[in-house]
């Protein structure tokens, strides 16, 4: 799991760099997973975004891990789609 932690610090590091140029605020470099308990159930787990150039991200996730494979993912395809469309910059 630490090898997922890192790899998603990396392409937070590589999202910031590929936007840093451009316009955009702070809040489009913010990435959340939440912890959430509730009525005795097993934790749920809540990944969020709230960035202007990607919009609004919210799902959920029963378990930890796979919630990080999902971030990593979001993160790699929009770093592909960015690099893509800004290809020329």
């Amino acid at each position: 799991m630490n090898e997922l932690i890192n790899d998603i610090t990396k392409l937070t590091k590589e999202w910031y760099t590929l936007i840093g140029p451009d316009h955009h605020k702070d809040r489009d470099c913010h990435w959340y997973i939440e912890t959430k308990w509730s009525y005795g159930q097993p934790p749920q787990y809540h990944i969020s975004h709230y960035g202007y150039i990607l919009g609004e991200v919210n799902e959920t996730w029963t378990k930890y891990e796979l919630a990080l494979e999902r971030l990593k993912h979001l993160l790699e395809a929009e770093i592909k789609q960015y690099k893509n469309e800004n290809e020329n910059i």
